[in-house]
């Protein structure tokens, strides 16, 4: 990175926090913190959707676009406006401040001296008739604490710049890019701040749509790993065909089928690697292109939807699988159903072997360096105690079962009532594959094919779960939701601790409208284990003021403890007090209280979080 003096360093921060451009549609993402309170920090794959929709406007035929006073000598000219004036700048800036503050039961101990810790990150993408580029400033040179100790996270520059061109049926981007074939089981190139991935691919992709419901993609780079880039070459292809959008007039729309492949290659040079192993030295030798193949099968009749895909990776000896030879395979079943009124999917997958790396050397949990995504068959938790045991994925193999059943009961009936009620059911189970990852996996001998054990035979547990959900409005402005939640956690695999632990969450929450623009939202909850840390009771309050304030208190009490054999109580206790004020495209928000250690889950990926207490000041704004 360029040197700069911490006076460049802070005035660069600045001016990307505080730009103030007029404001219209530009990237956001929705995430929620550990308390439930709704957040705006910007997504790159949202960002890339409202380019794409900006870009797609400008390029609207000329036929179609009026601008009152303008004239040339031609009567088409009349109806159009000039290149320039199709010109749009859309973009957004989000800014987090942390001042940490001593504090004996989170062990903030200042983070080693720095009196205020920072992310931020400015998007910018400019789009015009047949062409749109952008890029990202980001600054965490002081990261957030949830980064601080990862290391590679801290730094700043624009590590992300691309510019693509679209003509008709042909668009080519040069740069940095996301990127998803399917379902993500050989490719998924995404980013996810609040989890710390980044993993955009800098080289170049070609889209085509040579006919109605062709859909064809090809691209090649090298991998983003922090602030550097990973030494293997990823190049790939997909091919998607839509059927019933091609021969339209042979379906109509309640039904449909999709058809798709992927292609996805690692080159990485390094091809032998020496290894002590049971005191004896080995060479291992490494393929030098591992290639991986994904086919898919979409199916829409009527009310029911299909999908069936596989995927297959060739042999990849890396790091995190202890350099065994084995190839890897994941096959996913999927069937859904939606009527009015009613909802209901069930889901089948099992993987083994999976993990896709764009450095073999590398063993990094946090998610970056993966090439692939393996979606996690479990329900994700929107309550604070419902996420506390979230599921991650083990990309080394597992089965998995999910299933869900939604229905209102409509207004009049007897479970209606007056307003309608909504219940919601769900349940997963998730096991190995005859080996505990941790232990018997990471003893299968180097250079040997690693643990292959039947197709159909199911291991011991990892994860299961049951929910029940129930949404009810009792009178015109008030509505009530309970929740609860039946709950197995394999601690030893997925957090390297303990045994199987059972949990029961029970959760209510109520609204009140209290007048026009003000409402309040409250939640009860509690979570009942013998096991780990014990009980934990939380509480929350938030009140709006539309359409500019919101005010919001939250408390996590961990009221029992096992010390020395017997359950204690010790008042480890975690609250926060939060202040949001929006205004247009502007939203700022200051919070101050503890957050404890744990895991933080999203889609199948954990990391790590310390405990921290302080003041923290959010600002997001979109253009």
């Amino acid at each position: 990175m360029k040197h700069l003096t911490d006076r460049h360093i802070m005035a660069a921060m600045l001016m990307a926090a505080f730009v103030a451009l007029p404001a219209s549609a530009a990237e956001t993402e929705a995430e929620s913190n550990a308390e439930g309170v709704a957040t705006a920090p910007v997504a790159a794959e949202a960002a890339s959707q409202a380019i794409a929709q900006a870009s797609s406007e400008a390029e609207s035929p000329a036929s179609q676009i009026s601008v009152d006073g303008y004239s040339t000598a031609s009567a088409q000219a009349e109806k159009a406006p000039s290149w320039w004036k199709q010109i749009r700048v859309n973009g957004a800036v989000q800014t987090e401040f942390h001042f940490p503050i001593k504090d004996d039961l989170t062990a903030d101990q200042g983070y080693a001296g720095k009196k205020v810790l920072n992310n931020t990150y400015f998007d910018l993408a400019i789009t015009a008739p047949y062409l749109s580029l952008g890029g990202r400033f980001e600054f965490a040179k002081w990261p957030l604490p949830a980064f601080y100790d990862t290391p590679g996270y801290a730094g700043w520059g624009v590590p992300y710049l691309w510019a693509t061109g679209r003509y008709k049926w042909f668009q080519l981007t040069a740069g940095d890019f996301y990127e998803q074939f399917g379902s993500g089981l050989i490719l998924r190139a995404y980013n996810e701040r609040n989890m710390g991935i980044d993993n955009s691919i800098r080289g170049g992709r070609l889209k085509l749509n040579p006919v109605s419901g062709l859909y064809l993609t090809a691209l090649g780079g090298t991998q983003r790993y922090y602030w550097h880039h990973n030494p293997a070459i990823i190049w790939g292809g997909d091919a998607e065909w839509s059927i019933d959008e091609t021969f339209s007039k042979a379906f109509n729309y309640n039904y449909g089928v999709n058809v798709g492949v992927s292609y996805v290659g690692k080159s990485q040079s390094q091809t032998n690697y020496y290894l002590w192993d049971a005191d004896e030295l080995m060479k291992l030798y490494f393929p030098e292109t591992v290639a991986a193949f994904d086919y898919r099968l979409k199916l829409r009749l009527k009310n029911v939807n299909i999908l069936a895909e596989g995927a297959y990776k060739s042999e990849d000896p890396c790091a995190y699988n202890n350099f065994t030879y084995g190839n890897g395979h994941a096959e996913l079943l999927t069937v859904s159903y939606a009527k009015k009124g009613t909802s209901a999917f069930v889901q089948a997958k099992r993987s083994q072997n999976m993990r896709f790396l764009s450095d073999r050397m590398q063993n990094d949990l946090q998610g970056n360096g993966n090439i692939n995504h393996l979606p996690a068959f479990s329900m994700t938790q929107t309550y604070t105690l419902a996420a506390l045991y979230s599921y991650a994925t083990q990309s080394d193999g597992e089965w998995a079962f999910q299933a869900e059943i939604g229905h209102l009961f409509p207004r009049g009936t007897a479970l209606g009532g007056k307003y309608g009620t909504n219940v919601r059911v769900s349940a997963s189970y998730i096991s190995g594959l005859g080996h505990m990852p941790s232990v018997a996996y990471q003893k299968a001998a180097p250079g040997s094919d690693g643990y292959r054990p039947a197709y159909w035979q199911i291991g011991s547990l990892y994860y299961a779960d049951a929910n029940v959900e129930i949404k009810k409005k009792l009178t015109k402005d008030f509505s009530l939701s309970l929740f609860y939640l039946f709950q197995k956690f394999n601690l030893y695999v997925l957090q390297g601790h303990g045994g199987m632990m059972t949990t029961n969450v029970a959760v209510v929450e109520g609204q009140w409208k209290m007048a026009k623009k003000v409402q309040l939202r409250w939640e009860l909850q509690y979570l009942a284990t013998k096991a780990d840390e014990g009980d934990w009771m939380g509480a929350l309050v938030e009140i709006s003021f539309a359409p500019h304030w919101m005010v919001t208190l939250t408390d996590t009490y961990n009221n029992s403890r096992k010390v020395d054999g017997a359950w204690l109580s010790d008042r480890k206790n975690y609250y926060k007090a939060m202040v949001t004020y929006t205004y247009k495209a502007n939203r700022f928000s200051l919070s101050y209280g503890r957050t404890r250690s744990g895991y933080d889950c999203s889609g199948g990926v954990c990391r790590l979080v310390p405990a921290t207490n302080g003041l923290s000041l959010t600002y997001n704004y979109t253009f």
